[in-house]
């Protein structure tokens, strides 16, 4: 489906879809080069995105890695900053013998 916007030429609307790349994936305008064509520059411009994209991926993964294999470190560190929402839940547990409750009791 295309169309035709009258005044408008076909570099000014590259431009424009270009630009538009470049607001949508936070890239720098100034990574479009003018001496390179449309297909070109959007390919590089492609390749930028691809990157970061694969950069966030594979920190995500490791993110996940990490909160698997160390999962007490991590809870211990959200309990310091108090950012732990945790609560008890169902009865306390008492052990058969507890030297707590036989004080309590003899005393």
């Amino acid at each position: 489906m295309f169309f035709y916007i009258r005044g408008v030429n076909d570099i000014q609307l590259q431009l424009w879809h270009l630009k538009r790349l470049c607001r949508k994936y936070s890239i720098d305008i100034q990574e479009i080069d003018n001496s390179l064509t449309y297909s070109e520059n959007k390919q590089h411009l492609l390749s930028l995105v691809t990157d970061r994209e694969m950069d966030i991926r594979a920190l995500r993964s490791q993110e996940e890695q990490y909160m698997k294999e160390h999962i007490l470190s991590h809870y211990v560190v959200c309990e310091m900053e108090g950012t732990t929402k945790s609560e008890e839940v169902g009865e306390p547990y008492y052990p058969r013998f507890s030297l707590e409750r036989f004080i309590q009791q003899t005393s």
